[in-house]
C-alpha cells in the first residue's frame, strides 16, 4: 500500500494509473537495491483529488502536537451525540480502517445504552 500526499499529489494526479505504479516501483527498486522487486501482480487506484466532496481531505496533527487531538474530537457530548470517523481514532488516522474502527467503537457505546 501507498499513500501519496503532499506535493507528490500535483505531480501524479494527472497520470495514468500505470504510469503511477510505474514510479512507485521505480522508488521501491531504488529504496531496495539488493533485492529484486517484482512489479505487482494487481493494484487498486483511487482519485481521491478528483472526488467533488472530499477534495483530498482528511486529519493531521499539527506540528507540536500529539495523538490526544484525535481523543478529544471522539469525546461524545453529554451520551447524546456520538462521533466518529478517522479524525477520531489516534491509532489510525487518516485510513478507512480508522473510520470503520470508529464506527464501531461508537456503535458498540449507542448500543450499551
Amino acid at each position: 500500500m501507498s499513500v501519496i500526499t503532499g506535493e507528490a499529489v500535483a505531480l501524479v494526479k494527472d497520470l495514468e494509473e500505470k504510469a503511477v505504479v510505474q514510479l512507485c516501483m521505480n522508488v521501491l527498486r531504488e529504496l531496495f537495491k539488493e533485492q529484486e522487486v517484482p512489479d505487482p501482480l494487481k493494484f487498486f487506484m483511487t482519485h481521491w483529488s478528483k472526488d467533488v466532496w472530499s477534495q483530498m481531505s482528511y486529519s493531521f496533527v499539527k506540528t507540536g502536537g500529539s495523538g490526544e487531538a484525535y481523543d478529544i474530537i471522539a469525546e461524545d457530548v453529554q451520551g447524546k451525540v456520538f462521533f466518529a470517523g478517522e479524525a477520531t481514532n489516534r491509532h489510525f488516522p487518516q485510513t478507512v480502517t480508522g473510520a470503520y474502527l470508529s464506527g464501531v467503537r461508537e456503535a458498540s457505546k449507542i448500543a450499551a445504552l
